[in-house]
């Protein structure tokens, strides 16, 4: 149960990421983008700091244009990190936003606290910059913190360097402090909203797809049974009436195969005869699927049942049957009923294993279920063909009837029980599940 737990967390948190990395990486784009126009913009003013003679009369103003040049150079490389890699998961892309703001404030973390302190001493591109990765991007709370941290570091030491008045010095570290821990209570309150919701809408989908795969199953289950209904109201009409001639036909067909005027076609005359066995097996069939049969329900003991009909199972040396029959709880039974299931059952694990195999027969309780459980190792049953098994008249067999898993399953709805089938290569595994009464 914890293990599950873990898992479904880091399901969570793996699509939460998944998702708000990709509406951070197009915000850094889109952001870069406009970034870039204000820093061709900046280059004018740099420009025209030049033609005033500002770079001659004040140096800093030459680091303040080579700063311009490192912001368009990074946000271009960022751009193109973006288009080249938006299909990615590498670590690059994956770590994309923690990397650009990085390099983003403490590019404001340089400008504000080494070249603007030499020019008029204020600390507006770190505000902006600090607030700029505060509103636009969501991070774990631990990189928020080691954002800010290491740009704030970078500050102080960019500000003890360019700032000689302890005045403005101390305003400035102070001024900053409270930037940081702003900016910080900010992404972080922004972050854990928008987690929030993306895990309110993941769960939301969640629900809505397991709703809408149990309506289908349900669905599913009804069709079965209104098929069954419809085939047992019909064949408990006519069988009767069918069954009669049968027995006639059979009778006088006997009866002309013994004379010696037909000798030569008695071969004809048996095969006559056992279409119409076959004709009588599949009404008998039939019979079965009727909802209104009476069922004779008993507490046993299902591994009881299995036990006796193993000598049935068991014909021939081609193939091994294995039993793991645990302990279970009584049932509340029809005996023949659960006898004809298992047979049906373990009769087709026999026939998909031509060339041997293992056919293994277990029990045991789950909760408040009893699981029966017949496994085979033929060659699985076809994905394509898997929903349509228990189908009324449908079968792959040369020779079937196409009934016996209907007849199997129209039982163990009677039973209140549930059918469900795996298969794969390596073969097919029907499993029976009782409620405990």
């Amino acid at each position: 149960m914890k293990n599950t737990n873990l898992e479904l967390l880091k399901k969570y948190d793996e699509f939460v990421w998944n998702y708000l990395n990709s509406i951070n990486n197009t915000r850094i784009k889109n952001f870069s983008f406009v970034m870039i126009l204000l820093t061709l913009l900046l280059f004018v003013f740099d420009y025209l700091n030049n033609s005033n003679g500002l770079w001659k009369l004040n140096h800093t103003y030459v680091l303040l244009f080579y700063s311009h040049i490192i912001l368009f150079l990074g946000l271009s490389i960022f751009i193109g990190i973006f288009f080249i890699n938006k299909n990615s998961s590498n670590y690059l892309f994956t770590n994309y936003t923690i990397i650009f703001s990085i390099f983003f404030i403490d590019c404001t973390a340089y400008i504000s606290g080494y070249v603007d302190q030499m020019i008029h001493g204020q600390i507006t591109v770190y505000f902006i910059g600090s607030f700029v990765i505060a509103m636009l991007f969501y991070f774990k709370t631990k990189y928020i913190i080691m954002i800010y941290l290491q740009s704030y570091l970078l500050f102080i030491i960019f500000l003890h360097k360019s700032q000689s008045n302890s005045e403005f010095f101390q305003g400035n570290s102070i001024n900053s402090v409270i930037i940081i821990i702003l900016s910080c209570f900010i992404c972080i309150s922004i972050s854990k909203l928008k987690i929030n919701d993306c895990l309110h809408k993941y769960k939301l989908e969640e629900l809505v797809k397991t709703r809408s795969d149990a309506l289908i199953i349900q669905q599913q289950a009804i069709n079965h049974l209104q098929q069954f209904n419809l085939i047992g109201e019909l064949s408990a009409g006519i069988a009767h009436e069918i069954r009669n001639p049968m027995t006639t036909i059979k009778g006088f067909l006997q009866l002309l195969g013994n004379k010696d005027n037909y000798r030569n076609d008695k071969d004809f005359f048996n095969l006559m005869i056992d279409e119409l066995d076959r004709a009588n097996l599949i009404i008998t069939e039939f019979l079965s699927l009727t909802k209104d049969r009476k069922n004779n329900f008993e507490k046993k003991n299902l591994n009881d049942i299995i036990m006796k009909l193993i000598p049935l199972i068991d014909t021939s040396s081609s193939y091994d049957i294995i039993t793991n029959l645990k302990e279970i709880p009584e049932l509340f039974l029809d005996d023949k009923e659960i006898c004809q299931v298992i047979l049906n059952l373990a009769n087709n694990g026999r026939e998909s294993m031509p060339d041997g195999g293992c056919l293994t027969i277990s029990t045991h309780r789950i909760d408040n279920k009893v699981i029966l459980e017949i496994q085979d190792q033929g060659k699985g049953i076809d994905p394509e063909i898997l929903d349509k098994i228990g189908t009324p008249f449908f079968t792959t067999k040369s020779k079937g009837t196409g009934l016996g898993l209907s007849v199997s399953s129209s039982i163990i709805n009677r039973h209140n029980a549930k059918l469900e089938i795996k298969s794969d290569s390596n073969g097919s595994n029907f499993s029976v599940i009782f409620n405990i009464a």
